[in-house]
């Protein structure tokens, strides 16, 4: 078989399936997409989405991405081959999928094109695919058997839709060829039939021709017995007698076509008799069709059985194999069985003991739920303390604040007054005037932290001022006596500017301890908001427990509820673990009865069941028989149900014809009576009739 043919007819046939991807030249099916949408219509659940996501479909002109798409189409349709369809190929080696890649090889294509084809014959839906192979032109149709006949060869395993497919072809050319042969037919006796209504009307000219060259003939003897002709009687006679010769020419013709006539319409009536004996033996060899179709049903049907069977005897062997570890674990099982029975006697006695703890352990229980209650309570009140006691502990930092200041402000207070008792002790070396005036500077400054240190720095210039003035007193005192007076009066002009800022200092000291109260009243008010702000908190706070509370009562209310689930659980448990006894016991005594059962059916162990098993397996064959008969029946009933339909259709088919022809012999028999037909023509075609009449019956 030609490697380039096969690829071309596959690719045709490929051409049926509609798919998405482009799959018209070897290019466009190299990327493996086309076939892998195909194998997902073919079969869907085997080439799921899944399998189908692996598939790249933008892979361009990469043939290394091309080569993976079309090695797991390869490994997908062998895994379909072995695992779905149970099917093993030896002798054929697998296409180079590098070769269809990167080359685009024809060969190598129509390889896999023919793989692929195989999972179409071979699928559930395959005689769709079938019919898809038959509407083809009749070399594709070849090509492929050719294809699927291969497949065959190399898998060992007869398909049997190959067999249908080559059955299907040779009834589908009987059938075309019996088409053919009735639209011959049909043609011929509508042929004889006009040949015959020709023949019937030469015959009918023939006879008046006769009768007129008669006439002519009488005519003319007349005319000849006359001796007196005239001329122009003379001339007459001889344009008869022209006119006898053409009828005579014109009757001689008409006799020799009638004579090819005949001859035609013998030849035509073997010719249908051929034809006729053709379509009995096609009518034979279209019965015999349908016969080997039933069969080929009937084969198909027993196959599928056959496969069937041996899956069922191959699991039958495995469970045999497997019957040697199930009686392992019976036996296993029934020392677990033991096991657990003793641990449930031990149980019970342990709940017949427990019975007597039961109202120690709902006393229990409500001291339990006492003393979680108790503790609740406590941890409440301990978060109280806790809470009360980080406030008293911010309370005393801050106050540890304001301590260490106040501390700091009094050791700056001793210092100052320190100094102002320093600068007393040296004033009263000075004069008395510069004395009464600092003494009256002093008193009324009022306390002695609060001197700027503007007045300081002049009270120390006022003091240089009155060193020098005392030395100069030493030496010349009535001499300087003016000078001296003139500074005492800038001195005491100085003095009343300094107690006049001395004032002002006061003044402003006065109000900047108002400014502090009032400071200190703002802060209050602060503090006030502040402890609104707090109190609402702790409101919300007392809110947030009573619900935490709430929901403590809840859960406390749903523990009850799940601890009475509990006690109905360990009830139905009590109830449950009851019934496994029952069952166990059940168990047991079934185990008992199968192995009873089995030494019976054993023949080594008991020979006497040997008969028994003999007359069950007769029965069982029997029991088979009467199934195949039945189906066998089945079958009777189902080829006498397709006979009477194919009869019912030949008869409707001939009634149809015999219609037409009449409606054929009325149209005509009216076209007659339009010409005038004569009493013998009207008799030859009811002869006419007659015969094709005896023609259709025979």
């Amino acid at each position: 078989m030609d490697t380039s043919q096969l690829c071309e007819s596959l690719m045709e046939w490929l051409q049926t399936f509609d798919v998405e991807a482009p799959h018209q030249t070897l290019e466009a099916l190299s990327d493996g997409v086309a076939m892998a949408q195909v194998l997902n219509q073919i079969a869907p659940e085997w080439f799921t989405k899944s399998w189908m996501s692996k598939i790249k479909s933008d892979v361009g002109t990469n043939w290394r991405l091309k080569v993976s798409n079309l090695r797991k189409i390869v490994e997908g349709i062998v895994d379909y081959y072995q695992d779905g369809l149970n099917q093993h190929f030896q002798d054929f080696s697998k296409p180079d999928v590098n070769k269809i890649g990167e080359k685009c090889d024809a060969a190598e294509m129509g390889r896999l094109l023919q793989l692929i084809l195989g999972c179409a014959i071979n699928c559930n839906h395959n005689q769709d695919y079938i019919t898809q192979i038959r509407a083809m032109e009749e070399s594709v149709q070849q090509v492929i058997m050719q294809a699927i006949q291969e497949l065959e060869q190399i898998s060992h395993y007869p398909n049997p839709s190959s067999i249908i497919i080559d059955q299907r072809l040779d009834y589908q050319k009987l059938v075309s060829e019996l088409e053919a042969a009735t639209e011959a037919r049909n043609q011929m006796a509508q042929r004889c039939h006009e040949l015959d209504m020709q023949v019937s009307l030469l015959q009918e000219e023939k006879t008046i021709f006769s009768m007129e060259n008669k006439k002519l003939v009488a005519r003319m003897q007349e005319f000849e017995t006359i001796d007196d002709l005239s001329a122009g009687a003379g001339h007459r006679y001889k344009e008869m007698r022209k006119q006898n010769d053409t009828l005579k020419e014109e009757m001689f013709k008409i006799e020799t076509s009638r004579d090819d006539y005949r001859l035609k319409v013998e030849i035509q009536e073997k010719e249908i008799l051929e034809l006729q004996s053709k379509l009995e033996d096609l009518q034979k060899t279209a019965d015999e069709a349908r016969h080997l179709k039933d069969e080929v049903d009937i084969l198909r049907e027993t196959a599928e059985k056959v496969v069937h069977y041996e899956a069922t005897i191959t699991s039958y062997k495995k469970k045999l194999e497997e019957s040697g570890d199930l009686k392992r674990q019976v036996k296993i099982l029934e020392d677990k069985n033991t096991y657990y029975m003793q641990q449930n006697l031990e149980l019970e006695e342990e709940i017949k003991k427990s019975g007597t703890w039961k109202p120690q352990l709902e006393m229990y229980r409500k001291q339990n739920m006492e003393l979680h209650q108790k503790l609740n309570e406590e941890k409440k009140r301990a978060d109280k303390i806790e809470f009360e006691s980080k406030k008293l502990l911010e309370k005393l930092d801050s106050l540890q604040i304001e301590k260490e200041r106040l501390t700091v402000e009094r050791d700056m207070l001793k210092e100052t007054n320190e100094e102002l008792k320093c600068f007393q002790l040296q004033q009263r070396s000075k004069t008395n005037i510069t004395q009464n005036a600092s003494i009256a500077l002093l008193d009324e400054t009022g306390p002695e932290n609060m001197i700027p240190p503007e007045v300081k720095e002049k009270l120390v210039r006022l003091q240089h001022e009155n060193k020098l003035l005392k030395l100069n007193q030493r030496g010349s005192e009535v001499d300087k006596l003016p000078v001296v007076q003139a500074l005492l009066d800038d001195t005491t002009q100085q003095v009343n500017q300094l107690q006049l800022e001395n004032q002002l200092a006061n003044q402003r000291v006065l109000e900047l301890e108002s400014q502090i109260e009032e400071l200190n009243e703002t802060g209050d008010a602060g503090m006030k908001h502040r402890l609104s702000e707090l109190q609402n908190q702790l409101r919300a706070v007392q809110t947030e427990k009573d619900l935490k509370i709430t929901q403590l009562e809840e859960r406390d209310a749903s523990i009850a509820e799940c601890k009475q689930k509990l006690i109905v659980m360990q009830e139905s448990l009590r109830r449950s673990e009851q019934e496994v006894v029952a069952l166990e016991e059940r168990y047991k005594r079934y185990i008992e009865k199968a192995k009873s059962v089995i030494k019976n059916l054993d023949p080594k162990q008991n020979p006497s069941s040997f008969a028994e098993v003999n007359v069950l397996r007769s029965q069982l064959l029997e029991k088979h028989k009467v199934i195949e008969d039945l189906e066998e029946e089945k079958e009777q009933n189902k080829l006498c149900r397709d006979m009477e339909e194919k009869l019912m259709t030949t008869a409707f088919y001939k009634l149809g014809m015999v219609r037409h022809r009449d409606s054929v012999d009325h149209r005509l028999a009216v076209l007659g009576s339009n010409q005038g037909q004569s009493f013998l023509t009207r008799q030859r075609q009811a002869t006419i009739r007659r015969s094709i009449n005896n023609f259709e019956s025979r």
